[in-house]
């Protein structure tokens, strides 16, 4: 991977890096994504009287929450609507599952500790770098 100002090349090809704001707010959406979920389980839950739809409700916003790159390719669904996706630096290809897992991972563990290394030249949290991929806009001709 080499930065060259706003452009990022792997594998030959160029990708624009998406802007801290554009991150921020895909964040930010995935957050009302979380939460839309946990309250459709609670809301299943009163409904159906049933305390377990909470608990499923909960567990599949934590699925989403560390899985949500890994959709498609390589978006959450706040990134898409964003136009954002994460990309792996090695061959440029839409981020794995496993690697959202570890980039939302340390997210969760450490908060705002990892947003701090975004100021760095890739933009790049902590989960970032361990998971081994970059958030880009789009390939470059």
């Amino acid at each position: 991977m080499r930065i060259d100002g706003d452009i990022v090349s792997i594998s030959g090809e160029r990708y624009v890096l998406a802007t801290r704001g554009q991150r921020l707010i895909a964040q930010l959406l995935d957050g009302f994504v979380y939460a839309l979920i946990v309250l459709g389980g609670i809301l299943l839950a009163f409904v159906t009287f049933f305390g377990i739809s909470a608990v499923v409700g909960g567990i599949a916003a934590a699925a989403y929450l560390l899985f949500q790159d890994g959709l498609g390719s390589g978006q959450s669904y706040a990134k898409r609507w964003v136009g954002i996706q994460v990309i792996e630096v090695r061959a440029g290809g839409a981020c794995s599952f496993g690697q959202s897992f570890i980039r939302n991972l340390l997210l969760l563990v450490l908060g705002f500790i990892d947003w701090l290394f975004i100021f760095g030249a890739a933009r790049q949290r902590l989960g970032d770098k361990a998971a081994g991929t970059v958030v880009v806009v789009k390939r470059v001709q």
